[in-house]
């Protein structure tokens, strides 16, 4: 069994430009992969880690079951923090998590991102 990674959210600095984040506001949503169930087979599991260095802000998670991701009904699947309880800046952690689903597409939403970096969030099945 092949194991493939895909990047979710590449490294982004807070107040850097970087792929969909303009480096001034604080919400963006990254570009949609495919995810464990694009290949019809592959099975439902997918593991999500997050990298962040004295972040402040929320990631999430967004699904959807169908086959085009421009045209999408997305849903959230998974939180990882967020303005209430990352608000420090201080959260330096690697997170690792399952996600079971037999979705299409994946992508992530950022929300009140105001510091730090997040280093990468991949998705692996």
């Amino acid at each position: 069994m092949t194991v493939d990674t895909v990047v979710l959210v590449p490294a982004t600095e807070h107040g850097v430009p970087s792929g969909n984040y303009d480096g001034s506001s604080q919400d963006f949503i990254a570009d949609p992969v495919k995810a464990a169930n694009y290949y019809r087979g592959r099975g439902g599991l997918q593991t999500v880690i997050f990298r962040v260095t004295s972040f402040t802000g929320g990631v999430t998670i967004q699904a959807t079951l169908d086959n085009d991701p421009v045209t999408a009904r997305w849903f959230d699947v998974f939180e990882f923090g967020d303005s209430s309880t990352i608000s420090d800046g201080s959260t330096t952690d690697v997170f690792p998590t399952n996600i079971v689903g037999n979705f299409s597409w994946l992508r992530a939403k950022v929300h009140n991102f105001t510091t730090g970096t997040i280093d990468l969030v991949t998705a692996s099945y």
